[in-house]
């Protein structure tokens, strides 16, 4: 073991206080309908308003809970899309039990819709720009895209390896070598590389991707690291210290 794996491991916990998972980790009783709409809502306050009576795409719905939680609070109808086929086995057993039958999920949606939500999603699309696309098409007349995702890449979570170790910007500071090769002590999924799980997405490729794409911000709320909103306008702080990003998109 290198000097830097040795001195990432000293800032883990230690393997055996892990849960060890490979590809799939199902969904434990943090998630219930009672909470799954809690981000949108804090998000976007009335988003439970903005959403009734409407055809709604939960673009990464992953186990579908808050796909049901959008048809139980007055959604018309509600697809949701997933390309994980464990995540889509559970979404179909979830409505099934509750007997939402307004609610059907899929690998890839047809159709139109009033909105488009996606929930911690963007920063591990694999295809974002084309993702992204995807969500447009998908819109009808009027309709708004609302998405809530992060943290993103140079935020101090960014690495998405907050499950074995507490440790910010490890991503920045260790090779992707060395942060695998101790992730490997905690996964079976044999991944050795941050694609095609994380697209190491930032906020100013974000705000490309968006123009690109013809879409533009209705409203954007960047949250920061211990509420600092003056590190917004600061470019390379922003990227190190914005933990989320809230977003109302629309066609330009």
């Amino acid at each position: 073991m290198s000097f830097a794996e040795r001195m990432l491991l000293r800032l883990s916990k230690h393997p055996h206080d892990v849960k060890i998972v490979a590809d799939y980790e199902a969904p434990d009783d943090r998630w219930n309908l009672g909470n799954a709409l809690s981000s949108f809502e804090k998000a976007f306050p009335g988003f439970g308003q903005e959403i009734q009576g409407k055809r709604v795409l939960d673009y990464g719905c992953g186990d579908g809970f808050q796909s049901v939680a959008l048809a139980v609070a007055g959604a018309k109808a509600v697809v949701g899309a997933e390309v994980s086929d464990a995540r889509l086995r559970n979404a179909d057993e979830l409505a099934a039990t509750l007997g939402a039958t307004n609610v059907e999920f899929t690998r890839k949606a047809q159709g139109t819709f009033d909105a488009v939500i996606s929930l911690d999603a963007v920063e591990h699309f694999v295809s974002p720009e084309d993702n992204l696309r995807e969500m447009a098409s998908s819109l009808g007349p009027g309709g708004k895209i609302y998405v809530t995702f992060g943290p993103p890449w140079y935020a101090p979570f960014g690495h998405h390896m907050h499950f074995f170790t507490r440790a910010p910007w490890i991503n920045l500071f260790f090779s992707e070598r060395t942060v695998y090769r101790i992730r490997s002590l905690y996964r079976t999924d044999n991944f050795r590389t941050y694609a095609p799980d994380l697209n190491q997405m930032t906020i100013a490729k974000f705000e490309r991707l968006l123009k690109r794409c013809g879409l533009r911000a209705e409203s954007c709320r960047y949250r920061t690291v211990m509420d600092l909103p003056m590190v917004n306008r600061i470019p390379i702080l922003r990227e190190l210290f914005i933990n989320q990003v809230d977003a109302v998109i629309v066609p330009r």
